[in-house]
């Protein structure tokens, strides 16, 4: 046998039992259990998504906001939107804009377009056309701060109107900060 060749066989051997010693310890290893931390179902549900709303400042002619927390068992966007809407008339109602009764309201979303048929109450109980726009833009603001949709059309009472007291309402209405 050549001594290139039992140098050969002895790196061979080595390089064995080398290979065999790394996987006996890697082995060992996965033998050992791991704890993993998974939150518990409680800890999910504590989970609180918020969200903006925004309602007239009559004072000051401008639109003011607050945190609202979502209610965490709603699952897809109009649910969501009904939330919203729900949480924003109650505090409409709260700051004295709208009269506290029952007011009928529908949201859907398509093609990112999101459609608002509103009781004809709501916004006929402006008493200025500043404070219509301010009570539009309260519900516009509202609905597209959290995302999903580019613009909202508004209908009233189940159909699409040029007005109810001041503002023409037949045109789409984007998100606008500066109100």
């Amino acid at each position: 046998m050549s001594h290139k060749l039992k140098i050969f066989l002895v790196i061979l051997i080595a390089l064995t039992i080398a290979t065999g010693v790394y996987s006996n310890k890697v082995n060992k290893k996965s033998e050992t259990v791991t704890n993993i931390s998974t939150p518990t179902l409680e800890s999910i549900q504590k989970t609180e998504i918020t969200t903006q709303i925004f309602f007239p400042n009559l004072k000051q002619g401008k639109l003011s906001k607050e945190d609202i927390i979502l209610n965490s068992n709603l699952s897809n966007k109009e649910d969501i939107l009904k939330d919203i809407i729900s949480q924003l008339l109650k505090k409409l109602e709260e700051k004295n804009i709208l009269k506290k009764e029952n007011f009928k309201y529908e949201v859907y979303i398509k093609n990112r377009t999101l459609y608002l048929d509103l009781d004809s109450k709501i916004l006929s109980s402006a008493k200025t056309p500043q404070e219509e726009l301010l009570l539009i833009y309260s519900f516009v603001n509202s609905l597209l701060t959290p995302g999903g949709a580019d613009h909202i059309v508004l209908l009233i009472n189940g159909s699409t109107t040029e007005k109810v007291n001041f503002i023409n309402i037949s045109k789409s209405y984007k998100l606008n900060s500066n109100i």
